[in-house]
């Protein structure tokens, strides 16, 4: 089937991944990349989740494919590439959660991105926070790149952090995270859909998860 743009458009909106199945794959992950740039951020996030469920089925029959657009996505945060691509660590993330084999070899790149200056620190936070089965032993440690963060300037930044150690099940990280629960400065984190929430309510919920860790 013929892809159409704005009918993908649409279906990212509602969110309808299913739907997305009978286009041929291979040619929609190249479609859902150029929405990883789109000027409206909830585009974005949901391209990325639609970009791992994409790869997840490609990579079913043809794990290379899916490092190809690994090395497409890491490509695209390279100023050399003429292309920059400010949402690549999200698909990068979402790739990593659905389609874990193939995203061995890149697990590391994911994590070193936190002390890349010229990426979108939010999106390699979130990146890792949603691939955290599959970077967990990775060097650098995510958990050791994170936990500095919690006392980043940013509100989100530090939100964020919490968030992804959390999924880390980073129980080292609690006695940082502790300090953050009178944290009131209010961040956005997308999970499905955009949610304003306040740091220490998120540090909060981070807390319990961390709790029943065995």
């Amino acid at each position: 089937m013929s892809l159409d743009r704005t009918e993908i458009r649409e279906l990212l909106k509602l969110r309808k991944f299913d739907e997305l199945s009978r286009f041929g794959q291979k040619k929609l992950a190249s479609v859902l990349i150029g929405f990883l740039s789109d000027g409206d951020e909830l585009y974005r996030f949901r391209a990325a989740e639609a970009l791992g469920i994409v790869c997840k089925n490609i990579a079913e029959s043809d794990e290379e494919h899916v490092r190809k657009i690994l090395r497409r996505l890491f490509w695209s945060l390279n100023d050399e590439s003429g292309s920059y691509c400010v949402g690549a660590p999200l698909g990068i993330g979402e790739i990593g959660r659905n389609a874990p084999h193939p995203f061995e070899g890149f697990k590391n790149m994911l994590v070193s991105l936190v002390d890349n200056w010229e990426v979108e620190l939010k999106y390699v936070i979130y990146a890792i926070g949603r691939a955290a089965s599959s970077v967990k032993d990775s060097y650098p440690d995510p958990i050791e790149k994170l936990t500095p963060l919690l006392e980043h300037e940013n509100a989100e930044i530090r939100g964020l952090a919490a968030w992804a150690l959390g999924e880390l099940r980073a129980v080292s990280a609690k006695e940082a995270l502790e300090k953050l629960r009178e944290d009131n400065e209010e961040i956005t984190i997308y999970d499905g859909d955009f949610r304003v929430v306040k740091v220490g309510k998120l540090v909060e919920e981070v807390l319990v998860k961390l709790s029943q860790t065995g």
